[in-house]
């Protein structure tokens, strides 16, 4: 695996880490932790899924679509 998707993975997980310790001194969040932890991690996942999607695509990119001839 690529050490830039290793690098990306990790730096969204401390980020999510970073959301989670944040949101334990929020008072808004107190009120309903369970819901707030998981907003936060999926939150997390679905930004690492976009980025992951578009760092992928980019490794590969289409630069002109090769048509079959037709016989």
């Amino acid at each position: 695996m690529s050490t830039a998707i290793i690098t990306g993975t990790l730096v969204y997980g401390a980020l999510g880490v970073v959301a989670q310790v944040c949101s334990r001194f929020s008072k808004a969040a107190m009120s309903d932790k369970g819901l707030t932890t998981l907003l936060i991690w999926l939150t997390v996942a679905c930004c690492w899924l976009m980025w992951v999607i578009t760092y992928m695509m980019q490794l590969n990119p289409l630069i002109q679509p090769i048509v079959a001839a037709e016989e």
